[in-house]
């Protein structure tokens, strides 16, 4: 740890002095080695084009080192200008014909920009003679073909074979994901990721990737093991940390993703979307006050983000300071008025207050932004119903048929019939029921005395899986 410390130290200092020089307008004459970790440490920290003007005054020094052509066209391939960087792999190849990597990646380049053809001829030349390990970088090349073509199977099929060929190979195992996810391949990436980490159990990318794999299958658990491995292996893997928190968030283990959030800070600083899944955590353990702290502070990487607003409109709900709840989601809605739940919210205050025209008319706009969700018409019949407005909630469900079907919808029907006296309830109750049984104590949310009824409870009790 030590040494590494005094590396990142050592890279910092000359970067540092590196800039000094160009900023003095000073003559530079740096070693290979400098010229090569300066250029890497720009895109480590994504300053790709910083990296790109220190791989030119490398080639302007060392004009006849293939290395410094290979880096800028890598660059120039991330920036997705394929022209250009097939121009320096011509220089490339004119200073060292015979090298595999420039051919590898006038491959993908190829690929990327849709000449198939070209890429597929130069794998198809490399096949004969490439011989070793180096037929993993071959099937990885020829990974990016089927990419292209959206042959997803394939694109698996050979990102399997040069893991296998080659497990410790990053860029086949950061792949594999990729293929993975689109090939939907989740249970065969499991058994084979399993017998990888059999064999290389120190492979913070396969803990990773079976990690993501688990994750979804719904196996949240394995996912949460998987990813912890991963960022014990490799500090320095944030992907693999933030993965984690948000697994524990989804399952409602809120401290334990909180303690993950604060050692991926601890490594690699906070931003605005950590500060709002932190405050998530805060609010569900009732720590309202550091909540609300942490959505002030991410309000200051970005004053119009409409998801804090309304995430402080929920931290002022819970703590039943109405007026600033309003305030917070006007604000959101000011920002962004498009999203059915920032209108629900504001209703459900209205509503508490009182205020039931204001209710009304932010429930009716949350089913016109979302008609095909049952989920708000069933919210807006609920209240109508206990405002008194039985009639009009059955009219609304009967419009909400025209766009959307739930279970919801028809508890809140056979409530509102039940409520009216209508025999014909009991006979929605039923369908609601058979339909789906373990959301009934909707029923009793919207009229908790319905559940003195002696019918509606022997009916629940028949209906039970």
């Amino acid at each position: 740890m030590e040494q590494r410390t005094q590396r990142d130290l050592a890279i910092i200092s000359l970067v540092s002095d590196y800039e000094e020089m160009i900023s003095n307008g000073e003559q530079l004459y740096l070693t290979e080695k400098s010229f090569s970790d300066i250029i890497d440490y720009y895109q480590n920290e994504n300053q790709v084009n910083r990296a790109l003007s220190v791989s030119d005054l490398a080639i302007q020094q060392f004009s006849f080192r293939s290395e410094f052509y290979i880096k800028k066209a890598k660059i120039l391939q991330k920036l997705n200008r394929p022209k250009e960087c097939l121009e320096i792999l011509d220089l490339a190849e004119k200073i060292a014909p015979g090298e595999l990597e420039i051919k590898l990646l006038r491959i993908k380049v190829y690929a990327h920009s849709g000449q198939i053809e070209d890429a597929s001829a130069i794998l198809e030349k490399l096949n004969s003679y490439v011989t070793g390990i180096e037929i993993s970088e071959l099937l990885i090349c020829e990974s990016y073909i089927y990419e292209v073509i959206e042959d997803y199977n394939a694109m698996y099929d050979v990102l399997k074979k040069a893991i296998l060929i080659d497990p410790k190979n990053e860029e086949a195992l950061d792949r594999f994901w990729f293929s993975i996810e689109f090939s939907k391949n989740y249970f065969g990436a499991i058994d084979f990721l399993k017998k990888i980490i059999d064999d290389q159990p120190y492979s913070y990318l396969a803990w990773y990737n079976l990690g993501e794999a688990y994750s979804c299958i719904g196996e949240y658990k394995n996912a949460i093991q998987a990813f912890e491995y991963s960022f014990i292996i490799n500090k320095d893997h944030q992907s693999a940390y933030l993965e984690c928190a948000d697994l524990c968030i989804q399952i409602k283990k809120y401290s334990k993703a909180l303690e993950i959030y604060k050692e991926a800070t601890a490594m690699f600083g906070v931003d605005e979307d950590i500060l709002i899944n932190m405050a998530d955590c805060h609010r569900e353990l009732g720590s309202l006050s550091i909540a609300k702290y942490n959505l002030y502070k991410a309000l200051k990487y970005d004053p119009y983000n409409d998801e804090v607003y309304f995430k402080l409109g929920q931290c002022y709900m819970q703590e039943k300071n109405w007026q600033n709840a309003l305030k917070s989601f006007h604000k959101a809605i000011a920002i962004e008025e498009s999203t059915e739940d920032y209108f629900l919210h504001i209703a459900e205050v209205y509503y508490i207050l009182g205020s039931y025209e204001k209710a009304d008319f932010f429930y009716r706009k949350a089913t016109t932004i979302a008609p095909e969700e049952s989920y708000y018409w069933s919210k807006y019949a609920t209240f109508l119903i206990k405002t008194g407005e039985k009639k009009l909630a059955l009219q609304l469900l009967d419009k909400a048929e025209d766009f959307t079907f739930g279970a919801d919808i028809l508890y809140c029907k056979s409530a509102a019939l039940i409520l009216s006296e209508n025999k014909g309830g009991l006979e929605v109750l039923e369908e609601a029921l058979k339909e789906d049984h373990a959301i009934h104590n909707l029923l009793f949310e919207i009229e908790p005395e319905l559940s003195l009824n002696k019918n509606i409870m022997a009916m629940i009790d028949y209906f039970k899986p």
